[in-house]
């Protein structure tokens, strides 16, 4: 910014000082950290600059995942063996598990309507190789150990298990479509996270909050009838066990070239060659994934089956880039999903050059079971004829939280709002029309104007339905274009950046990103991130008056309501010209009016004329020569 503009901004706070009497006016509180999270930073694993501190560390495991599905039955049969390693330097008198599937048990107390199911049927568990007496308390299990698991130890579990697969659309986030199409999610006992803030956090899943989980290496073994395709997060281990020479050759395919392959195609399923054969007339697929919070399984016997290749910027480091591969199953009469790897390869590329370089193999899109979408490690499940939409939702989220791993029940904000404001760069990226912004924004206004806010910083299963799309998705989508606006690209994208690279395969808590943004801004936030994340107050800048003579325009700009925002006034002129002035957000701390002029006369005015100010009533933003006010 030029001296002579700063002179002038100088100048416009003195004149603006002038002309209202001071107000008193109600103030943000300053955001109290909790107790967990200053003494994690007494203890080093935690910075006031939002990092990752020198002591930080995370607990780990390793899965193997051995499970037959039997699809005319919806029966699932499965064994597992689980290893948690104890990076903390705590010793662990017991340790917590999630068994998500009991969400699906009658009684059980669950913000989703579902079918009732047994959920998950427990089989021997051991402890270290001795069998113990395993009671689950609602959709967790506690074991107490004999002898605390010390710093650095590992402890091995096994469990055997087995669930009736629930039918689409009656359980959030997974199901099946009769005998044809499997979806498993939250479908194996996993350990809760235990961390540097608050220890163990085993919230019980309800249903609208979803998960917060650790790092993991993941061995997948699915058996499953012949003909039916499995697609899982993990890197296919066996392919010459399970696909057609002609599958594997068209996979090879994929390394040396960015055109879509049809590994399985239309002629493929009539002719019963989706799969390899096998004498027992069953196939195990073997999967294996390195560092990922969860794992899921696709299985169809109707799936089409395309691959790509996408280029992950910086992925082997700075300048050079690397690659993964695109995968996409769908039905054949599923409408769009004919451009599903085209969709999915280009959020894999435009996330990865603007936030973080893509960290894993493949990426895959799986096609129908529900209506929306979910998402999990490498996998999405999306349904709807017209996915790209959906597609680079789900896909965005393999940033936020799948690499970035906060806490989705607590704080639904920081994966989903993180992910819904992505969404919108990423389409507008995609079809080269810079129209969401505005959308996210006027949305946000149109919802608060009717009464619609909610806090953003509740427990995700606190929330009625509407309320909780709102508060996790379109109000801190809507609050991040305001701060890109406040901030500026460089400052805001920097931010981003950063809080990306060093929570990656880490847990972050809101406060490493609220302090991460303030340190790369070089502006202290915490009125900002206090008034839009922890309150429900409303925006309301409105045009008091214009008064437009032949040399000078008056613009009276009043505060109507109780948040405190910077105001851009922009003035147009009779030939077309415009200019602007800024109230800043100093001035409203202490006034409830400011009064900007304008050399000439205006023949209209308008309040944030990008569509970037949180205002909740545009409906007195606006004024134009012979119109009146």
């Amino acid at each position: 910014m030029s001296p002579h503009r700063l002179a002038a901004l100088a100048l416009l706070a003195v004149a603006l000082a002038a002309q209202d009497p001071i107000v008193p006016r109600v103030l943000p509180y300053p955001i109290d950290l909790p107790e967990a999270f200053v003494a994690a930073m007494d203890r080093g694993t935690r910075t006031e600059k939002g990092r990752p501190g020198p002591h930080h560390w995370t607990n780990r495991a390793r899965y193997e995942l051995a499970i037959e599905l039997d699809p005319a039955s919806a029966r699932l049969t499965g064994h597992s063996k689980l290893k948690y390693i104890n990076r903390s330097p705590d010793a662990l008198p017991e340790l917590w598990l999630h068994l998500y599937q009991n969400l699906m048990v009658a009684g059980q107390a669950r913000t989703r309507t579902v079918e009732a199911t047994p959920g998950f049927e427990l089989g021997e568990v051991k402890v270290g190789g001795k069998v113990v007496r395993a009671r689950p308390t609602d959709t967790r299990l506690q074991l107490r150990l004999a002898t605390p698991l010390a710093p650095g130890g590992e402890l091995e579990l096994e469990i055997d298990y087995a669930f009736t697969v629930p039918k689409a659309g009656t359980a959030p986030r997974m199901g099946h479509e009769g005998a044809d199409v499997y979806y498993l999610g939250y479908w194996y006992p996993q350990f809760a996270v235990y961390d540097d803030v608050e220890g163990w956090v085993a919230d019980q899943y309800r249903g609208n909050g979803e998960f917060y989980m650790d790092y993991a290496d993941y061995d997948l073994a699915i058996t499953v009838p012949q003909g039916y395709i499995v697609r899982a997060t993990g890197v296919l281990q066996n392919a010459p066990d399970v696909l057609t020479a002609k599958s594997q050759a068209a996979l090879a395919t994929v390394a040396t070239s960015k055109e879509i392959v049809h590994v399985v195609d239309k002629d493929d399923l009539a002719a019963g060659n989706a799969t390899a054969k096998a004498a027992s007339g069953k196939l195990t697929w073997r999967f294996h994934a390195d560092n990922v919070r969860d794992a899921a399984v696709s299985i169809g016997r109707t799936y089409l089956w395309d691959c790509t290749q996408a280029v992950v910027k910086d992925k082997l480091g700075p300048g050079k880039d690397g690659t993964c591969e695109i995968h996409a199953v769908y039905e054949a009469n599923a409408g769009d999903w004919v451009r599903a790897a085209e969709y999915a390869r280009h959020t894999i590329e435009f996330m990865s050059a603007h936030v973080y370089p893509y960290q894993w193999p493949h990426m895959t899109a799986c096609e129908g079971i529900i209506g929306g979408g979910m998402e999990y490690p490498m996998m999405t499940l999306c349904g709807g004829r017209r996915p790209e939409g959906v597609i680079t939702h789900e896909l965005i989220h393999m940033w936020f939280p799948m690499l970035v791993g906060s806490n989705e029940k607590r704080c639904a904000w920081q994966d989903e709002g993180f992910t819904s404001f992505w969404t919108t760069l990423c389409r507008d990226d995609s079809t080269g029309k810079s129209v969401g912004q505005a959308r996210d924004v006027l949305q946000y206004g149109n919802t608060v104007h009717g009464g619609g806010d909610a806090v953003c910083m509740r427990h995700a299963d606190t929330y009625g339905d509407d309320n909780f799309q709102f508060a996790a998705y379109g109000k801190p989508a809507a609050i991040l274009h305001q701060l890109r606006g406040l901030l500026g690209d460089e400052k805001f994208f920097a931010g981003f950046r950063r809080y990306a690279a060093d929570w990656a395969f880490k847990h972050p808590y809101p406060y490493d990103f609220f302090a991460t943004m303030s340190d790369v801004a070089g502006v202290d936030l915490q009125d900002y991130f206090r008034t839009w994340f922890f309150e429900a107050w409303k925006l309301d800048h409105a045009i008091g008056s214009v008064t437009a003579a032949a040399d000078q325009t008056t613009v009276v700009v009043e505060d109507r309501a109780r948040a405190i925002g910077r105001t851009v006034v922009e003035a147009t002129f009779a030939d077309g010209t415009t200019a602007r002035e800024i109230v800043p957000a100093t001035h409203w701390r202490t006034h409830r009016r400011a009064t900007v002029t304008f050399k000439g006369r205006a023949t209209a005015v308008k309040l944030d004329p990008d569509t970037v100010t949180l205002d909740c009533d545009r409906s007195n933003d606006a004024w134009k020569a012979g119109e009146g006010h």
